[in-house]
């Protein structure tokens, strides 16, 4: 950037000179030089969770990777090597699902194999970066220093192995085991889904449903009545539950004369008159049996004797529905307690989601199971087996990547022991600082206080291969890298080929699972739950324990993660795990936790409700420090939801960056450049308000520093914000009349210093622009991000002096006030200026200040309980004159900057009059070398 183009006189046009420093950064390597000339051993780590490259980058991409971007630099500037490379996120029912429609492929994993999985993950691989190098531009342009370059994909074969490593570790410690659960399962991508995952970013629908109270006989005319939302589990109700503390009762309906047991509490639900019977506890009705709405002719007399009981149990309760639950094997606690009771198990679902065809009814057999629900309740209708039926509100989990509804099904999976580390998860969790502070003992314990056991298996294809090689007679081998599985390989020469680990590439591949070498495994279908490459990230983005061994060991945990709120429920949370798992530590010391960024309205934003500016648009109008300090300032940074207004943008390049572009032209205009602005003046500083400046420049360095290592980027960004503001509005107004002055040494180095630590501090926040401030006051050729963080010297803190000025400003505020409520403009002078306060009196020093900002004569300073200011109003003759004196400067200066005249330019001027007295003032203060008679003003 050539200084020579910058003309302080127009506004600053921020898009065109941040593009151009971009481009000096590029050009100048600037980015690989504040890394390298960091030391290796003093390293700050910060792990980067990577985005999809599938989609442009959005407003939520734009934070996180300002904050990844703010944080680094700061640390940086601190004198900490900081290396950041990119990442991308490969693997997952995300890509699967866009292949899939891409190729137009039908009936879900059949379409998928028959297709042929080699040529689907061909598709998945092609697709995965497909706007790669648009990503690499935008993040550029924002100013985030990352090296694209050397960057790391969860799908390279160096990751995956890593992962596999992962895994062998967790497995050795008896951390892993299969098992047949009740999960979540998307019946569209035939896959479970982890609880985290729907939790995640809370993918939950509300919808209205018939909810039913089904009769369930247990002589010729008693029924139990026992609530439901689905249907369609009746085909496989094996037994009922209630609870065995809760009172039930026996009534007798009036209108149906039916006998019905239900819990006390719930007689709500009763529609007719009736009367109480017998009251009696729960635990009085287990082992009672009760006439099946379906039978099941594949049950054995051995079956018999556990199916149609009623069983007590406490997960039953009385918060809604009867106070009896039936038991099907698609529910968690019903799945359990009919493990515990031996109560038979049938499932009657295939993978997509369709009752097959074990049951009795065959109009049913192909059909959904949300598509029967109406049905099933209309056949049991007409057998006189539902007491009503009436509308339900309530939530449904849906799938996070396909939007299908979800249900729990039982199922075959692999998982991590959750239950056996959580101690030692939550545990470790109080060695993390949390910002914010309340997610620590919040969202993120309860979630591990709460946390199942982790499905980590996957029924799909374009994902790391679980590395279990298993015989049909059950013996496993676990394969933990390359290099073993060329160890026990059945064709050791085509695993030595191998440099890929995709399904395609290995599912056909034996291996022996016993150390003699005679027994043959093949390897398990599934696929790791992508999220355990997230969890892996740490130490399979450099390949260990296979490479980097000594620096990952050295430099385990990172300093620092950032992500927005979800991310406690899923990459936090991975992350977590498997670092406690494998290596008994916390995997991060620092988090960052972000907020959403929303539609102006509080919507969710979206491209086909057009509800958000279009980021590049926005950034080549206001510039791109604009938004990252707009970001950074606001309360997403507090892990709150921010309506993104457009209009608060525009206000920040206003108040921050052309004020600042003001003051920097001022000083280049006016300043004695004979000191360097990286030199803090040194002692005695005589002026009050330099001596001010210096102590509140040192606090400034002292708080933001204080801000930045607690995380706090939010009190950090609007410090520099209002410092500039103050900077500007206070100092320099004040200040002007001595930087004409020819001895103008002092305020010059002083506000020189001013400007450059500020640009320093605000560096990390708006790198553009800082550097902007360091081409122009220092040179060409380095950096400001090369330089290293400001520290406060003390000796320069004034904090009495700061009292006072506060004190001195609000006072000046309310003379301004009252002077506007009188209708005396401030360039009227007036003779005497009353002040009250709590505060001592300042030195004569300040009362100057407060008479020259207030244009008064006198200030008279009272101690009193609190700050009032009383005007003399009374204006003399020569009060009138004065104040009729600067009004005409202010009209010659308006005349001179619409000539264009220089500031050094003498003019001479026809003025029709003036008081006389004021004519030296008249001509020093509007630089006239003539002054003449004339009809009108205006400048000859």
């Amino acid at each position: 950037m050539s200084k020579n183009k910058l003309d302080f006189k127009k506004p600053p046009e921020l898009p065109n000179l941040e593009e151009e420093i971009q481009k000096w950064w590029v050009d100048t390597k600037a980015f690989e030089k504040s890394v390298e000339m960091r030391a290796e051993d003093h390293a700050y780590v910060f792990y980067d969770g990577p985005p999809f490259a599938t989609g442009m980058p959005h407003y939520g991409h734009l934070l996180s990777s300002t904050n990844k971007d703010v944080i680094p630099r700061y640390w940086t500037m601190k004198g900490y090597r900081v290396e950041r490379v990119w990442g991308w996120d490969c693997h997952g029912l995300p890509i699967e699902n866009m292949i899939e429609k891409k190729l137009e492929i039908k009936g879900g994993k059949k379409g998928i194999e028959s297709l042929g999985i080699d040529k689907f993950n061909s598709a998945c691989r092609s697709e995965v970066l497909r706007l790669d190098s648009a990503w690499e531009k935008i993040i550029g342009r924002l100013g985030r220093w990352v090296d694209f370059q050397n960057n790391y994909k969860t799908m390279d074969t160096t990751f995956m192995e890593s992962v596999w490593w992962g895994f062998k570790q967790l497995y050795d410690k008896g951390l892993i085991y299969q098992g047949k659960k009740v999960i979540l399962y998307c019946p569209r991508c035939a896959t479970p889904l982890s609880n985290f995952e729907i939790a995640m970013d809370n993918s939950y629908e509300e919808v209205t449903e018939p909810s039913t109270i089904y009769k369930f006989k247990l002589d010729k005319n008693t029924y139990l009545l026992s609530w439901s939302t689905t249907p369609w589990t009746k085909i496989g109700t094996m037994a009922l539950a209630v609870s065995p503390d809760l009172d039930y009762v026996l009534i007798e309906d009036k209108k149906t004369k039916e006998f019905y047991i239900l819990a006390e509490s719930r007689l709500s639900e009763i529609e007719n008159k009736y009367e109480i019977k017998k009251t009696f506890k729960g635990s009085e009705l287990a082992g009672q049996t009760y006439d099946p709405h379906f039978e099941w002719a594949s049950l054995n007399p051995s079956e018999m004797d556990n199916a149609y009981k009623i069983v007590a149990d406490g997960f039953v309760t009385d918060d809604e529905g009867t106070g009896v639950v039936t038991l099907a094997v698609y529910g968690e606690d019903d799945y359990r307690v009919m493990q515990q009771k031996n109560i038979p198990i049938y499932d009657y679902v295939d993978e997509e989601g369709k009752l097959d065809n074990s049951i009795q009814v065959d109009e049913w057999v192909g059909k959904s199971i949300y598509e029967v629900n109406e049905e099933i309740d209309d056949y049991l209708e007409k057998k006189n087996l539902i007491y009503k039926r009436s509308p339900h509100k309530h939530k449904i989990a849906k799938c996070y990547r396909c939007n299908t509804r979800l249900y729990y099904a039982p199922l075959p999976a692999w998982f991590i022991d959750i239950q056996q580390l959580k101690d030692k998860l939550i545990k470790q969790n109080e060695k993390i600082n949390w910002y914010p502070k309340h997610l620590k003992h919040g969202r993120f314990l309860h979630g591990l206080e709460n946390a199942p056991d982790w499905n980590i298996s996957r029924s799909r294809y374009w994902g790391t291969p679980m590395p279990i090689w298993q015989s049909k007679d059950g013996q496993m081998r676990i394969i933990e890298s390359l290099d073993e599985l060329k160890k026990w390989a059945v064709e050791p020469e085509k695993a030595a080929k191998l440099t890929d680990i995709h399904r395609e590439s290995v599912d056909d591949l034996e291996v022996w699972v016993d150390d003699d070498k005679k027994v043959k495994g093949k390897r398990i279908p599934e696929v790791f739950d992508c999220w355990v490459e997230s969890g892996s990230m740490p130490f399979a983005a450099v390949h260990y324990p296979f490479k980097n061994k000594s620096w990952f060991e050295h430099n385990f945990p990172a300093q620092f993660v950032s992500e927005y709120i979800a991310q406690t429920r899923a990459w936090f949370y991975t992350m977590h795990v498997m670092g406690v798992g494998i290596f008994d530590k916390a995997p991060f010391e620092n988090v960052l936790t972000t907020g959403t960024v929303l539609a102006e309205d509080g919507s969710k934003m979206s491209k086909s409700k057009n509800n958000y500016p279009d980021p590049m648009e926005l950034i080549n109008k206001y510039g791109v420090d604009s938004l990252r300090l707009y970001l950074m300032s606001s309360p997403v940074m507090k892990a709150e939801n921010l309506n993104f207004n457009e209009k608060e943008v525009a206000d920040i390049r206003r108040k921050v960056f052309v004020i600042w572009w003001n003051m920097l032209g001022f000083y280049e205009l006016f300043a004695d450049k004979l000191l360097p602005v990286t030199q803090r003046p040194s002692d005695p500083v005589a002026n009050v308000m330099d001596k001010w400046l210096l102590s509140k420049v040192e606090n400034l360095i002292a708080q933001v520093t204080e801000y930045m290592d607690a995380y706090d980027v939010v009190r950090a960004s609007r410090a520099l914000m209002e410092f500039v503001d103050e900077l500007s509005t206070w100092y320099l107004r004040l200040s002007r009349d001595r930087f004409r002055s020819t001895d103008n040494q002092q305020v010059s180095q002083v506000f020189g210093y001013t400007l450059y630590t500020l640009a320093q501090l605000i560096a990390p926040f708006a790198p553009f622009f800082a550097e902007l401030v360091h081409q122009t006051l220092v040179d060409q050729k380095t950096s400001i991000h090369h330089t290293d963080w400001p520290v406060a010297d003390e000796s320069k803190l004034h904090p009495e002096l700061e009292t006072k000025m506060a004190e001195v400003k609000k006072a000046v505020e309310k003379t301004h006030a009252a002077r506007k409520e009188a209708e005396l403009k401030l360039r009227q002078p007036l003779a005497k200026l009353t002040i009250t306060s709590p505060v001592e009196s300042p030195k004569d020093n300040l009362l100057t200040v407060i008479a020259q900002e207030t244009n008064v004569k006198q200030v008279d300073w009272q101690t009193g309980e609190e700050l009032q200011v009383e005007l003399d109003t009374k204006l003399t003759p020569a009060l009138q004159a004065e104040g009729q004196a600067r009004e005409i400067v202010r009209n010659i200066m308006n005349l001179r900057k619409k000539s264009g005249c220089q500031v050094s330019d003498l003019v001479k001027v026809a003025l029709p009059a003036w008081p006389s007295e004021f004519t030296s003032y008249i001509k020093d203060k509007a630089l006239i070398s003539e002054l003449v008679q004339g009809e009108e003003i205006k400048l000859l």
